[in-house]
């Protein structure tokens, strides 16, 4: 009987090994097809964004300031907790006063939403926020290792700060939804919403990979040289986070109507970069119009002409 037995797994093995290998196939095959459509999704995204004037300023507006304040969190804060404070436990404090903003920021863009009807502003303020980053090189040098309360203070520092950014965030993906609504879908496996949105979203994933790598390095060679980060936070603070604030500042004066303080951008506007799409001479002969207006001057040259004709 036990021979029998280890004869019947024996038979049962390969079956198990061909359903396990046929799954993996097909697997295979979902994983491959969902990665072509990202990157279809992608390419399309890229394509809507910089052939707009409407939407090329979404990049610098979106992807990098969620970069910088995904980068303000996970590098700077976490820096400032291990080299400074010593103790790597004190990151989730600052972290807490970024996410207290962040819910500020959302609850202000509720409130205002009748009288902002764009994002443009939220995003002006997000980026005169950054500029107070520089603080965090300055009070560096006051800060005691193993003293809660500076964590507190810095804490406090990123309230306003993230409440930029929410704002600017929140209104933001309600302008993209808004606007992408009245666009053609030219593929039937891709929306242009999920295009622009997966676009921007590699974008800052690609950035924070490129740059996060650069600029910690960068951190940990200057505490090895200086047995402190205060020189690094100068530049990646400082000079990084004002390099972002003159870029999406600029990506803000982009769009049409954009020098007003409180712009407002119509799903209508017509553009005048040249991305709107023009008939042809043979459309434009076979398009008529459904009314005729009886007061243009053209039409009362005519009927004049027509008249001193008769006489």
């Amino acid at each position: 009987e036990e021979e029998q037995r280890e004869d019947n797994s024996l038979d049962d093995m390969p079956k198990r090994t061909f359903w396990q290998s046929l799954g993996s196939v097909y697997y295979l095959e979902s994983v491959i097809r969902g990665a072509k459509a990202f990157g279809r999704s992608t390419y399309q995204g890229a394509i809507i964004c910089f052939s707009h004037r409407r939407f090329i300023w979404l990049l610098p507006g979106y992807s990098f300031a969620l970069y910088g304040h995904r980068y303000l969190e996970g590098t700077i804060a976490p820096a400032i907790a291990k080299r400074i404070m010593d103790d790597s436990s004190y990151s989730q404090i600052m972290v807490s006063g970024s996410n207290l903003g962040e819910l500020v920021g959302a609850f202000f863009v509720l409130v205002s939403a009748n009288a902002i009807k764009t994002p443009l502003p939220f995003i002006r303020f997000d980026a005169l926020a950054l500029l107070l980053v520089w603080g965090l090189p300055a009070y560096s040098h006051h800060i005691q290792p193993h003293k809660t309360v500076y964590a507190w203070r810095i804490a406090g520092m990123l309230i306003p700060i993230s409440m930029g950014w929410a704002a600017g965030d929140v209104s933001l993906s309600a302008f993209i939804q808004s606007s992408l609504a009245s666009i053609e879908n030219t593929d039937s496996q891709v929306s242009p919403l999920g295009s622009v949105m997966s676009f921007l979203y590699s974008s800052y994933i690609i950035i924070y990979a490129i740059l996060g790598a650069v600029l910690g390095s960068y951190i940990d060679k200057v505490f090895k040289e200086d047995g402190n980060i205060y020189r690094a936070l100068i530049n990646v603070g400082g000079v990084h986070f004002t390099i972002l604030s003159v870029i999406i500042i600029a990506a803000t004066l982009v769009p049409l109507g954009a020098l007003r303080l409180n712009p407002r951008l119509t799903k209508n506007e017509k553009e005048t970069d040249g991305s709107d799409v023009e008939l042809r001479g043979d459309e434009r002969e076979q398009e008529t119009p459904t009314q005729l207006d009886f007061n243009h001057p053209v039409h009362q040259y005519r009927q004049v002409r027509v008249r001193a004709i008769d006489l």
